[in-house]
């Protein structure tokens, strides 16, 4: 079967085989995960959709869904032979009933909000990535981002989807009654499925009224356990958004990278909140720190105050290619797996002779930990090897799960982390979820190899399920 041709006679959506134009599509954000060469598949509706997935289908090819591609783990890196199924196409918004509008799995998160805020509303979802980061990628890891402490994650935020089954048929639940216990939750299961069990075209997202104006608080407080010490205060506080953090390092890092010195000292650890129309709350928060380690920002700068945490991603990306993990540990362990964390990986980099640098941020308020490891000064120039990289993941992730807390707390598995689902889940819930991999995708031909190792199918077109890395 000539599968390009039969891919290139499905109406609205164009095809792309040309090593140069499938580039963009073959690599993960980071530069670190790179595929096997694909076919890119680029629908515009999603009867295309289905054209294209019933099409991979009856040629046993495997197909990974994608969407902005800012995924950290290789979820969307496809293994040779496979077609990417870009969704980007998929961008229409529909009118806003009953608090929520169906998006296109294409649609960015800020043109949602763009979308959302002429209207008075907001998505709830605040990404750093929001600019490419897409509402079907969004719901297909179950984003987080800087609001879950508000709006939840992204699984809170939806109250339907449509979705191509594996053989190309259409689950459509768009619209479904606001109390619906009917069945099971199918709509649940696919959300942070990772492309693994169905293709998500079009999300039902609930909006919410924007805040009305918003006040950000930085604080450097001199230690983490003076950080996590303050956060039943911050939380007790009227209208909370966000609560954030940052090491002074990360924060002198960004300062750097903007040519913008950091209005704080930078020895410890920055804690951010936004608020919805609070300034007072500054006056609360004022016995917590001398004035000098405080900052305030209103609706009008509070952008030029929130870059010190919202810009690290970055600034770290235009330092080199970083080893990247998003962990996550109960609140009280908080400091102690920084500490841990930081104390493994330098273990790991002077055992080897390698210079390294973590830069450490993240979500304060749910205990996530963004662990960012660059090479240092004296590193090699290539960057840290695989097999170092590796050592370093291993380092961290035992730390964290030796504390209680989680491998993956808001990116997902993916490839990059499918060796560590056992170790954390266990043997008896990871068969549990091959069997709702196989009950929903019986030839395994839906994104391959992310979350759970690839099971070795015969087909003519040869296993492909090998590892994208």
């Amino acid at each position: 079967m000539d599968l390009s041709g039969a891919l290139r006679a499905i109406a609205d959506c164009s095809v792309l085989t040309d090593a140069d134009a499938v580039a963009g599509y073959v690599a993960d954000w980071t530069g670190r995960w790179r595929g096997g060469p694909a076919i890119v598949a680029r629908p515009r509706t999603a009867e295309a959709v289905s054209a294209v997935v019933w099409a991979c289908a009856a040629a046993g090819v495997p197909v990974v869904p994608q969407g902005g591609n800012t995924g950290l783990v290789a979820g969307a890196v496809p293994p040779a032979g496979a077609v990417v199924l870009s969704l980007r196409g998929l961008d229409a918004i529909g009118e806003v009933s009953d608090g929520a509008v169906v998006a296109g799995a294409g649609v960015t998160l800020a043109a949602l909000e763009s979308f959302a805020a002429a209207r008075g509303l907001t998505c709830g979802l605040s990404l750093a990535s929001g600019e490419s980061a897409t509402v079907g990628g969004a719901a297909a890891t179950n984003a987080g981002g800087a609001e879950v402490l508000r709006y939840g994650s992204a699984r809170a935020r939806i109250a339907g989807l449509r979705a191509v089954l594996p053989d190309g048929a259409v689950l459509d639940r768009r619209r479904p009654p606001v109390k619906d216990n009917t069945g099971y939750d199918l709509v649940g299961q696919l959300v942070g499925s990772e492309g693994t069990l169905a293709v998500i075209t079009d999300v039902t997202w609930r909006l919410d009224p924007a805040p009305r104006a918003r006040t950000v608080l930085a604080l450097a407080f001199p230690s983490p356990e003076e950080a996590v010490a303050a956060v039943p205060v911050l939380r007790g506080l009227p209208g909370l958004l966000a609560l954030e953090w940052s090491d002074g390092a990360a924060v002198a890092r960004v300062a750097a990278h903007l040519d913008a010195p950091a209005p704080l000292p930078t020895d410890g650890c920055w804690v951010f909140a936004e608020f919805d129309g609070a300034p007072e709350a500054a006056g609360v928060v004022a016995g917590l720190l001398p004035d000098d380690r405080i900052a305030v920002a209103g609706p009008e700068d509070r952008t030029r105050l929130w870059r010190y945490r919202s810009r690290t991603t970055e600034a770290v990306g235009a330092a080199g290619v970083p080893v990247k993990l998003d962990v996550g540990v109960p609140l009280a362990a908080f400091a102690a797996a920084r500490e841990a964390v930081v104390r493994a990986v330098r273990e790991v980099a002077d055992s080897a002779g390698i210079a390294m640098e973590p830069v450490l941020f993240g979500h304060l308020a749910e205990g996530n930990l963004h662990v960012n490891l660059l090479p240092g000064p004296s590193a090699p120039e290539r960057g840290f090897s695989e097999e170092f990289a590796e050592r370093l993941e291993a380092a961290v992730l035992e730390q964290v799960l030796a504390l209680g807390g989680t491998v993956s707390a808001e990116h997902g598995v993916g490839r990059a982390k499918r060796a560590w689902l056992e170790r954390q889940r266990g043997p008896e819930q990871v068969a549990l979820m091959r069997r709702v991999k196989d009950a929903w995708d019986p030839a395994g031909l839906l994104n391959p190899g992310a979350v759970l190792e690839p099971e070795v199918r015969r087909r003519t077109s040869g296993d492909p399920g090998a590892d994208a890395r």
